[in-house]
């Protein structure tokens, strides 16, 4: 059986509208937020309404790249941001981002020891969970082929960057002409194959690209499917 979990980085307020969506569609999600980063960070009372119904995580206090601070820095970072979660919530936070994807071993020992239970990173285009303290995911949300808001040299980095990705998760050539579509591709072979699909994304990109019908029609095609599991990340660890 296909293992689905999601989650969700920045804690835009726009997590809201991507929690609603996943319980439409008999999803979960986790939602990984920092303190201080965006100007439209969801308040206290959303993230609790989150954690109750969903999974909160830590990502860091400012949102820093935490494989270009001092570890002092760093640890700072890590254990302050699960505290101020903790103390929202009113329960333990498990599980950790590391912010942008970046992160070094020091940085990788540092949440283990913070007691945290798993740390997710953002590798793509895999079906195994990885080890708990490098979790890996399978599908980002964003656009592809192309990139709309990029100049002529930078429109088809997605295509450059992922086609390969995409190719090695079972999706055909004639399944790129969109993200939607090469997707459902991934998620068809993933069926078959079995282990875990990770889709994940910022909710604030979701918005910036235009998404939000094409996302809402891939949740259409992987939730409420009795053939598959849906966890959290925490769960997954």
């Amino acid at each position: 059986m296909l293992t689905i979990t999601t989650s969700w980085d920045d804690g835009d307020v726009l997590d809201k509208r991507i929690a609603a969506l996943l319980e439409k569609h008999g999803m979960t999600g986790t939602f990984y937020i920092p303190h201080d980063y965006w100007g439209k960070r969801l308040s206290d009372d959303a993230i609790r309404t989150l954690g109750n119904r969903h999974e909160v995580g830590a990502h860091t206090f400012t949102h820093a790249d935490l494989s270009a601070i001092s570890l002092d820095k760093s640890k700072e970072e890590i254990e302050g941001s699960k505290r101020w979660l903790e103390d929202v919530c009113g329960k333990k936070i498990d599980v950790f981002c590391y912010p942008k994807g970046r992160y070094t071993p020091a940085v990788r020992d540092l949440v283990q020891g913070a007691g945290y239970k798993g740390a997710r990173t953002t590798k793509q285009f895999s079906l195994e969970r990885g080890p708990a303290f490098e979790m890996e995911t399978t599908v980002h949300v964003y656009p592809f082929p192309l990139r709309p808001d990029a100049g002529f040299r930078k429109m088809f980095m997605p295509f450059q960057e992922k086609y390969a990705g995409f190719r090695s998760l079972g999706a055909s050539i004639f399944d790129c002409w969109s993200w939607e579509s090469v997707t459902v591709a991934a998620f068809d072979a993933a069926l078959e194959k079995g282990g875990v699909f990770h889709l994940w994304g910022h909710s604030w990109e979701v918005e910036k690209y235009h998404m939000w019908e094409s996302l809402e029609r891939v949740f259409v095609h992987v939730g409420n499917r009795s053939d598959c599991r849906y966890v959290t990340n925490g769960e997954l660890v």
